[in-house]
């Protein structure tokens, strides 16, 4: 006898401002009895795309979490905060920019380029968020990353009121609120970010998202917009077919021989079976999943 299938969801929603990331999986998991999580974290003042994880979906947070992700949002120039955001205390610098001198400044933020770790992230430091280290006023230096920022433009500038509208395509990991700040260095304005709004990551666009008011195990259940199942969510990776002798192999977790390169589904006469990456002529998994509803 078969055991009972898993309940797998990717759900996405379109956070407002204000609400914590957890807030929005809280309210996710209401009704529910399987793991709920997200793949990449929103600060409470940004809004847009929050790719939620139920059930065996939770599993594959971090493939979706390298995706490239594409942000909208407006720097401040001629000021300052202690959290690069609006949330944190505003200093004001009196430095002006100009159209043409963030144009400028753009160009050198493209490509692989180091960001220091914000000490109001998540990342943790001797055990220990860096965060919780910030809210009692400790000060200590972070951690450097190297991060990809494919592209990085410019939308509209206000003269007046100082401020660009930008709009970046990043790879997995990259802190907006440090770029926003790293401009204004570079401009020697000051700045940081007045405002951010997540409307991408891989294939997944803001515009079909869910509001808050939507979340539901009925809606999830009744699937269409803004709900996928695991096989869904994973169609950015090619599909290996298996016969059924080693379509049970790889429900077990098994290598496989004569496999595609780089990662790929796999899937059975049943459907799909987990996520696959080759590794020196042989394929091991990265997770195998158990039969999903």
């Amino acid at each position: 006898m078969n055991p009972p299938a898993i309940f797998s969801r990717v759900v996405l929603v379109d956070k407002p401002a204000g609400p914590t990331s957890f807030d929005i999986v809280r309210k996710a998991r209401k009704g529910l009895r399987e793991k709920v999580g997200h793949a990449g974290t929103l600060d409470p003042f940004a809004t847009g795309l929050l790719v939620v994880l139920i059930g065996q979906a939770t599993r594959i947070s971090n493939l979706l979490m390298e995706l490239p992700k594409e942000y909208e949002f407006v720097v401040q120039f001629g000021a300052v905060s202690s959290t690069a955001d609006p949330t944190g205390e505003i200093t004001p610098t009196r430095g002006r920019v100009t159209q043409e001198a963030v144009a400028e400044a753009l160009q050198g933020f493209k490509g692989t380029i180091t960001q220091r770790v914000p000490m109001t992230s998540a990342v943790k430091v001797n055990g220990e968020a860096l965060y919780r280290k910030a809210h009692r006023g400790e000060i200590m230096e972070t951690p450097e990353r190297q991060v990809m920022v494919y592209d990085l433009s410019m939308l509209a500038f206000d003269e007046d009121g100082q401020t660009a509208t930008l709009r970046a395509t990043t790879g997995g990991g990259t802190y907006i609120r440090s770029l926003a700040e790293d401009l204004g260095v570079c401009t020697g304005a000051g700045a940081y970010a007045a405002s951010l709004r997540r409307v991408r990551s891989g294939g997944f666009s803001v515009a079909g998202a869910l509001q808050m008011a939507e979340l539901s195990p009925e809606r999830y259940r009744e699937g269409g917009r803004g709900i996928y199942d695991l096989d869904e969510a994973l169609s950015f990776l090619p599909v290996h077919e298996l016969a059924d002798r080693e379509a049970h192999l790889a429900a077990n977790g098994g290598s496989l021989q004569d496999a595609p390169s780089g990662r790929f589904r796999v899937h059975g006469p049943d459907g799909l079976l987990g996520v696959y990456e080759d590794r020196l002529g042989e394929a091991r998994p990265l997770v195998v999943f158990a039969r999903t509803e």
